[in-house]
C-alpha cells in the first residue's frame, strides 16, 4: 500500500498477532509497517470517551491543533507558544498526564541500552541535556541522581572496564566503573554479589505529573487554548489535506494537525488518511514503597542490562528508583496487551518483580508496598519514535511511538516538531515571534520545602498555608485550595492528589480525604457527593445524605451550582470565560482552559 507493508488476516491470540508483526518488520524493505491482523480470541476494550457534548469548538479555525495532553503534547504546545500562532490543544481525558505520561517512573534517562542510530537515542540524549534549564524555567523539581547499571551475567563484572570504549563511542563521556566497595557507599543495601557496576551521572528524576502540568500551565499562560474532555471522533480530508476535525465539542478547521495521541496515535493517523505505522501496547506494573522504607532502600537509579540488549527485545528490565518525592519505585514489568487503557494491576506482576529484584536488594520487602499502578507504553513494531510530517496527508505531523524514554525526550521532540511547524508556515521569516511569550511559570508554593522564615511569611500572607490537611505528606489547605485556582484546572479528588500529593501517604486519604472533598466542594460549588474521584461516573460519595436531601427539597426549584454535576459546572465555567473575555473584565477571573 503506497510503499507501506500491511499485514492482514486472522490469528487466535494477541501474542500471535504481535509476533507476526515482529517477524514481518525484521527485514521490512518498505518505509512503513501496518499490522491489521485481527485477533479472534480477544477483543480490545472500548476507548474511554468523555460524556460532555457541546459546541464550544464549533468551526474554530486555529493555525495548529494538537491532539493529546500527555507530556509530549503539552511540551509541543508550550514550545509553539513562542510564536504568534493560534493553537488549540485537545485531550480526551478530564486532566493532562492521565495515561503513560503520569504512569511512568519519572526517570530522566541517559539513553543506556538504546541503538545509537535510533530516534529514541537521539532525542533522549538531546532531551536529557535540556532538563536543568527547562525545570528552572517551569519551577519543577529535578535532580541528577545518577544511575548504576549492573550486568546480570556475573562473568562480565571483571571486564566492565573494557566496555568503557564502547560507552565513550556511544557518547557517554562521563561514564565510569565502580567496584563493590564504592557501590555500597552509594547504595549500602545492594547485594554483595554485585562486584562492579557502571555509573552514568547524567540520569535524573522528576515528577512526571509536575512536569506535564507545568508544561500545560505555561502553554496556557502564553496563549494556548486547552480543552479537556475533548475527543477527536473523525476527520475530513480532501486531496491529502485535513479540512476539518470532528470532536464531541464541535468541528475544528485547523491549518496543521499535530498527532501526539500516545497509544491512540495510529487511530488518529488512520482518521487523517496517513497511517503507515501500528502501535502494539505494552503494559507494565510498578510498586510504590512507603517513604520510611525508601529512605534506606535506594538513593539513585539501579537497573540491569541483560544478555540481549533492550534495543532488540522490545522490552526492558525492571529497576529500582528513588523518586523525586521520596518513595522508591520498583518495576515495571513489561508484556504485550491488546487493551490500550487497561490500567488494572496484578498481584502476580508484583510478586515476579520482587522475586527478581530481591536478589539484588535483599531488604526489598512486599510488606513495604504503599501502592502500585500500571501504564501502557505506545510502542511501534519498529521499536522507535516517529517524529515527522505525514506521508499521504500533507498537513499532519506525527509525534508517535513515544514509548520509554518519551518523558526524557519530550523537550527535544517538542523543539523538533516546532521546527517542522514553522517550516510548514514558511519559515522564521514568515512566522512572527510571540512578543508576550514568558518561559517562566510560577509553581505553587511548597511550605514543606521552605525554611522557617519563608514558611512563616507565607502563612502570614495566607493563613490557610498553616492549616495542615494531609499529615502524611504535610500538605496544607492553602496548597489544595490554590491548586484548584490554576489556569489548568481539575476539580477532582485525584486531580488534587496529582498536583499537591494530598492523600498519597500511608493512610491513602482515610484521614484527609473528607477534608479534601470539602475544600473542592467549597471552591467549585459542587455538593460533596458530586465531587468525582477522576472521570465522569466516579463520584467519591454515593447518594444524597439525608440532611443534604432535605435541604435540596426545601430549596427553590431553580437549579444551583451545588445541584449540578461536574461536567455542567465546567460547561458553565467555559460560558463565563467567554463572557469575561468579551467584556474584558479582570484577567484573574479568566477561566480559560478549565
Amino acid at each position: 500500500m503506497g510503499g507501506c507493508l500491511v499485514l492482514s488476516g486472522e490469528l487466535g491470540t494477541w501474542n500471535d498477532v504481535v509476533q507476526a508483526g515482529m517477524i514481518a518488520v525484521e527485514d521490512n524493505p518498505f518505509f512503513g509497517f501496518v499490522n491489521d491482523i485481527e485477533c479472534t480470541g480477544e477483543k480490545p476494550m472500548p476507548v474511554r470517551t468523555p460524556k460532555i457534548e457541546d459546541s464550544i469548538l464549533e468551526w474554530e479555525e486555529p493555525d495548529v491543533l494538537i491532539i493529546g495532553g500527555g507530556v509530549t503534547g503539552c511540551a509541543i504546545a508550550r514550545e509553539l507558544s513562542r510564536y504568534d500562532l493560534g493553537i488549540i490543544l485537545v485531550e480526551k481525558e478530564h486532566d493532562v498526564a492521565m495515561q503513560m505520561s503520569g504512569r511512568n517512573l519519572g526517570v530522566v534517562q541517559s539513553g543506556v541500552g538504546l541503538k545509537k542510530t535510533s530516534q529514541r537515542f537521539k532525542f533522549s540524549r538531546l532531551g536529557n541535556a535540556m532538563f536543568e534549564n527547562l525545570c528552572e524555567e517551569l519551577e519543577v523539581n529535578f535532580t541528577r541522581t545518577g544511575q548504576f547499571v549492573y550486568q546480570k551475567n556475573r562473568l562480565w563484572d571483571s571486564f566492565l572496564s573494557l566496555t568503557l570504549l564502547y560507552w565513550k563511542w556511544m557518547g557517554f563521556k562521563d561514564v565510569r566503573v565502580v567496584g563493590r566497595d564504592e557501590l555500597r557507599k552509594y547504595e549500602p543495601t545492594v547485594s554483595n554479589d554485585i562486584r562492579a557496576a557502571l555509573f552514568f551521572p547524567s540520569t535524573g528524576v522528576v515528577n512526571p505529573f509536575d512536569l506535564t502540568i507545568a508544561y500545560a500551565e505555561n502553554a496556557v499562560q502564553n496563549g494556548v487554548s486547552l480543552f479537556l474532555d475533548t475527543i477527536v471522533q473523525s476527520m475530513t480530508t480532501e486531496d491529502g489535506i485535513i479540512k476539518s476535525v470532528v470532536t464531541n465539542r464541535g468541528t475544528i478547521k485547523p491549518k496543521v494537525v499535530i498527532n501526539a495521541a500516545g497509544v491512540f496515535s495510529d487511530y488518529i493517523a488512520s482518521m487523517a488518511g496517513d497511517r503507515f505505522y501500528s502501535i502494539h501496547p505494552q503494559k507494565g506494573t510498578t510498586a510504590v514503597i512507603n517513604k520510611k522504607a525508601s529512605a534506606n532502600l535506594i538513593q539513585t537509579v539501579l537497573t540491569s542490562i541483560g544478555k540481549t540488549p533492550a534495543k532488540r527485545r522490545h522490552t526492558k528490565d525492571c529497576c529500582v528508583v528513588r523518586s523525586i518525592d521520596g518513595p522508591a519505585l520498583v518495576g515495571p514489568d513489561n508484556f504485550e496487551t491488546i487493551h490500550r487503557e487497561d490500567f488494572s494491576t496484578s498481584l502476580l506482576s508484583i510478586k515476579e518483580i520482587f522475586s527478581s529484584l530481591s536478589k539484588i536488594i535483599p531488604s526489598l520487602d512486599e510488606q513495604d508496598i504503599l501502592a502500585y499502578y500500571s501504564g501502557i507504553n505506545a510502542a511501534t513494531y519498529e521499536d522507535d519514535f516517529i517524529i515527522r510530517k505525514g506521508v499521504y496527508t500533507s498537513n499532519i505531523i506525527h509525534a508517535a511511538g513515544l514509548q520509554s524514554p518519551g518523558l526524557t525526550s519530550a523537550p527535544a521532540v517538542s523543539a523538533e516538531v516546532c521546527r517542522i511547524v514553522v517550516e510548514m508556515f514558511g519559515g522564521e521569516d514568515s512566522v512572527s515571534k510571540n512578543p508576550e511569550f514568558d518561559p517562566k511559570r510560577i509553581a505553587l508554593p511548597r511550605p514543606s520545602e521552605m525554611d522557617d522564615a519563608a514558611r512563616a511569611g507565607l502563612i502570614e500572607a495566607d493563613p490557610d498555608y498553616g492549616v495542615i490537611i494531609c499529615r502524611c505528606e504535610g500538605i496544607s489547605k492553602g496548597e489544595i485550595k490554590n491548586s484548584l485556582r490554576r489556569n489548568v484546572r481539575c476539580f477532582t479528588y485525584d486531580g488534587v492528589k496529582r498536583r499537591v500529593r494530598a492523600t498519597m501517604g500511608r493512610c491513602h486519604g482515610s484521614c484527609c480525604g473528607p477534608r479534601v472533598i470539602e475544600i473542592i466542594s467549597k471552591e467549585t460549588g459542587l455538593l460533596p457527593h458530586n465531587v468525582r474521584k477522576s472521570s465522569s461516573g466516579s463520584e467519591k460519595l454515593f447518594g444524597n445524605p439525608k440532611t443534604l436531601l432535605q435541604k435540596k427539597i426545601s430549596s427553590s426549584s431553580r437549579v444551583s451550582n451545588r445541584d449540578r454535576t461536574d461536567p455542567e459546572i465546567i460547561a458553565g465555567l467555559h460560558k463565563r470565560a467567554e463572557l469575561l473575555q468579551a467584556t474584558k473584565e479582570n484577567e484573574s477571573d479568566n477561566f480559560s482552559g478549565s
